[in-house]
């Protein structure tokens, strides 16, 4: 939608407001399209033509408004287009489709308030790429919308913070079919094909888009295992879920070290339906789904460090660290600080440590990524010429799970802010049924026969709050949401293994993989093997220590 120069929101004068008219206009104000209001089914052209609403938000025409000085229709009209184009204003136009009654006057808003405000025909190449596909044979393709300048074939175009782009070959719809050109010009879709540019990638200058673009991404907030009926289509399956991944930024794929799950995470179930059907219908794929669930994060209680010293049993790795872990506020992410001067320790031995840190917070102690904490490497000590950055990236996630026992981790689960619009008479049931969800009501006002209350919901109830509410009011309410965050969870206590989607066991021993220091030397040998692929034998470089050179690391 993000593409569209303006949309055209049609609603019945006979029918009124729907739920799916609320659904659309909130997207249209979210993305900041600019929109105009039809009222179609009208008998009779009503002729309105009113700039109140357009002289009350500009200081200047309210003062010349106010003293009753003139004010030309050409600033009128400008100040109209400034505002359509702003999403700040959205102009009604009444009429009736099938009598013709009222589309002139339409056609001429569309055709001067969606026109962008500021220099047009400018030499200056700009262009937004605002969606991806793959072709039957899988060549891929990117659909670019040109808003300036003009693009030629064989031009060579820069990627706005990234490498240029050589144009090789360029397609546009012409009379309901692509067909090849050699040059396109500003207002038209270009088709190109490119393994490189992504979605939302901006070719040219950023600045001449028309209007900011919208950059929110989501999270996904919801993930399942999915696998092919038969094992002989999984590599086909991983093809087909890469591609999907690539043309939906919503969408992530990924296969899980240990189990070998495929794993996909989402924003919601109707997108899983979506991606279930192109897996049947276009990829000729048959698929089972497990039910999903939410994504949960952990976040540590209290401070807290652990080390973990060299030759100290069960410690099988030619490496000592210290770590300690503080927890943020929610919503801060994850930051990471050396306090080990890299004239003790080497680049590539930091950078192992992080990496080791990095795949420690993939699960925390229920087995959810750990997040709103700061990792400081506080301490280390290296045997030369033994010791190899394997063994300090083997051992930080260790050390990690250790610190974040002793801090211990709190479940945070995703909460949506949702605004919910509901017949007055049903005031009290919606109410009084929020705590049944969890979820909290924030404001409530009435307006008329309508009810709108505000409030935020865990994102695991959201669904069987929206259809309770469509069954009690008869599909006559509206819910929308938006992520707010993670806070902490509340109700039900959920770990990994209760949803079966992180379990780190061995499909032979039913072990679980997680590497702590409860486990055995050799346990933790063969771990080290399962998650780094390290080959090389203890006892074999055992031999080396007498001849090694011992050096302290301190932050």
């Amino acid at each position: 939608m993000a593409v569209l120069d303006g949309a055209i929101l049609v609603i019945s004068a006979k029918d009124g407001v729907q739920a799916q008219t609320r659904i659309l206009f909130h997207a249209l104000r979210k993305m900041n399209i600019p929109t105009v209001i039809f009222i179609n089914k009208m008998e009779e052209n009503t002729d309105i033509e009113a700039w109140d609403a357009v002289i009350e938000n500009n200081d200047k025409l309210l003062e010349k408004y106010i003293a009753g000085e003139p004010i030309s229709r050409e600033k009128l009209v400008r100040e109209e287009q400034r505002r359509v184009q702003d999403a700040s204003l959205f102009p009604v136009y009444y009429g009736s489709a099938k009598k013709g009654l009222g589309i002139q006057p339409l056609m001429d808003a569309v055709t001067g308030l969606f026109q962008p405000i500021g220099e047009q025909g400018s030499a200056a190449l700009c262009g937004s790429v605002f969606k991806v596909e793959y072709t039957d044979c899988g060549q891929r393709r990117v659909y670019l919308r040109l808003y300036s300048g003009t693009l030629r074939l064989r031009d060579t175009v820069a990627l706005a913070g990234r490498e240029k782009l050589k144009i090789t070959e360029m397609r546009i719809p012409s009379k309901g079919e692509i067909v090849r050109t050699d040059t396109a010009y500003p207002g038209e879709i270009v088709i190109l094909p490119s393994d490189s540019v992504r979605l939302n990638d901006v070719l040219g200058d950023p600045t001449r888009l028309p209007r900011k673009r919208w950059r929110e991404d989501p999270l996904p907030m919801l993930r399942t295992s999915i696998a092919p009926k038969t094992a002989a289509q999984r590599e086909r399956l991983l093809d087909a879920l890469t591609q999907l991944a690539d043309t939906d930024p919503l969408l992530r794929c990924e296969v899980d070290s240990i189990t070998h799950e495929i794993i996909l995470s989402f924003l919601g179930r109707v997108q899983l339906e979506v991606v279930s059907a192109l897996l049947s219908e276009k990829y000729k794929l048959e698929t089972v789904v497990k039910e999903p669930t939410v994504i949960y994060m952990e976040r540590p209680l209290k401070a807290a460090s652990h080390t973990i010293h060299i030759e100290v049993p069960p410690n099988p790795f030619w490496a000592s660290i210290g770590l300690s872990v503080t927890p943020l506020p929610l919503g801060s992410g994850v930051q990471y600080e050396s306090r080990v001067s890299l004239g003790y320790l080497n680049q590539s031995f930091q950078n192992a440590v992080r990496d080791g840190i990095r795949y420690g917070l993939e699960q925390g102690l229920f087995g959810w990524n750990v997040t709103d904490c700061k990792i400081c490497f506080e301490y280390g000590l290296y045997y030369s010429p033994v010791s190899t950055p394997a063994d300090f990236r083997s051992l930080a996630p260790i050390v990690l799970e250790q610190a974040l026992k002793e801090s211990g981790t709190q479940l945070l689960e995703p909460y949506l802010s949702f605004t919910l619009y509901a017949p007055r008479e049903y005031l009290s049931r919606a109410y009084h049924d929020a705590p049944k969800y969890c979820a909290t009501i924030e404001t409530v006002q009435v307006k008329k026969d309508e009810v709108v209350f505000t409030g935020e919901i865990p994102a695991r109830c959201i669904q069987a709050y929206r259809t309770d509410l469509a069954f009690y009011t008869n599909g006559q309410s509206v819910c929308l949401t938006e992520l707010k965050g993670y806070q902490a969870a509340v109700g039900q206590y959920v770990s990994e293994d209760n949803v079966k989607i992180h379990n780190r066991q061995d499909g032979n021993n039913q072990k679980l993989w997680r590497v702590t220091m409860e486990y055995s030397k050799e346990d933790l040998m063969e771990a080290k093997k399962q998650i780094w692929g390290s080959g090389r034998e203890h006892g074999n470089r055992g031999k080396q220590k007498d001849l090694g050179e011992k050096r302290t690391i301190l932050g």
